[in-house]
């Protein structure tokens, strides 16, 4: 993107998009509304209102939010052009690793696509996978290696190389989501000068929010070694390099981890005991940072990317919101889901 009509154009449109980012007052009213009234708001009643099962009716609200992020996508696009545009459908590719995921728990389970559907998103072309045609391989191996000649080729490698040494679900879901940030860190560094600098910083953050949560996750939940931990883990994050993870993963427990945080990240997380609590804190800390980006940074592509990932952490509450309500949950317990106890943030 190197015209300076392109470059007025996608700060233009990301503007504009970012009047619909909640603030923080905002949740708050969303939360005092009831279902009726907030379902209305956002072009939800339809469905709330269909006679769906729980399960068709999580799927269809999670179906429609998906369908507006993907539409804002569609128009950030539009400008784009090289390692930018590569870098944002790069991006958007998680959701599709999100159905690449179900399909193998259904070959696995040797379910039909029929039977799979309700839990798979519908994806726009550019992302797609074929569904069909991954279902009809042999095997898991084999679907990996067809997803070896296009867009998913470096992550479908990566993936096999690991199915075919431990030959267990776990290791081949890290692996592939250890892939896909792998692959954010290499757009990130291919982009232009006037982009790099900012999306290192926003892929940086959102690779240490990941690293964190993975290897609280890994070391006291699945109880997995240092060793084990250390190399499921994407050592290039703003605040937690390959020396901190290194240190970090010899601990043993999860407070001395929080403890020998850098002092950004310890201060977001502090008080926490749990990974539940702990990536409450940090999603909050990244809208936060994302709509930094947004008004500041001055690499149009950031500020791109800055909105999707906030609009989709949004999205995401809004979809917790809805379900709580639908759901009667207490509405204290609501409210610390989507709004965790203020923290002070690091200088």
């Amino acid at each position: 993107m190197n015209s300076s009509a392109s470059q007025t154009y996608l700060k233009t449109r990301v503007n504009i998009f970012a009047t619909q980012l909640f603030t923080e007052n905002r949740i708050l009213e969303l939360l005092d509304m009831p279902l009726e009234e907030l379902s209305g708001t956002f072009g939800l009643t339809g469905i709330i209102e269909s006679p769906l099962s729980p399960q068709q009716l999580n799927h269809a609200l999670e179906q429609s939010l998906l369908h507006s992020l993907m539409s804002d996508l569609s128009v950030l696009l539009r400008p784009l052009d090289g390692t930018s545009r590569v870098l944002l459908i790069y991006w958007s590719r998680k959701f599709a690793l999100f159905n690449l995921k179900t399909l193998i728990r259904c070959k696995l389970n040797e379910l039909s696509l029929e039977e799979v559907s309700s839990y798979l998103h519908h994806l726009p072309d550019i992302i797609r996978l074929p569904h069909e045609k991954l279902l009809q391989a042999e095997n898991i191996l084999e679907m990996l290696h067809l997803l070896e000649h296009g867009p998913y080729q470096s992550i479908a490698r990566q993936a096999r190389q690991v199915y075919e040494e431990k030959n267990e679900p776990f290791s081949l879901d890290a692996a592939i989501d250890r892939s896909y940030f792998q692959g954010m860190v290499k757009y990130s560094n291919s982009n232009s000068q006037i982009d790099r600098e900012g999306l290192k910083e926003l892929i940086g953050m959102l690779t240490d929010r990941q690293n964190l949560l993975w290897l609280l996750r890994y070391r006291f939940m699945y109880q997995l070694s240092s060793s084990e931990t250390y190399y499921l883990l994407v050592p290039f994050g703003k605040y937690l390099d390959r020396n901190r993870l290194m240190e970090l993963v010899n601990l043993d427990s999860f407070q001395s981890v929080l403890e020998k945080l850098p002092p950004k990240l310890s201060r977001i997380v502090s008080g926490t005991t749990n990974a539940m609590q702990a990536r409450q804190r940090l999603d909050f800390y990244l809208s936060r940072e994302m709509r930094r980006l947004i008004r500041f940074s001055p690499s149009p592509a950031t500020r791109a990317l800055a909105y999707l990932v906030a609009r989709d952490t949004d999205l995401k509450r809004l979809n917790a919101l809805l379900q709580g309500k639908l759901l009667g949950l207490d509405s204290e317990l609501v409210h610390e889901a989507l709004m965790p106890p203020a923290f002070q943030e690091a200088a």
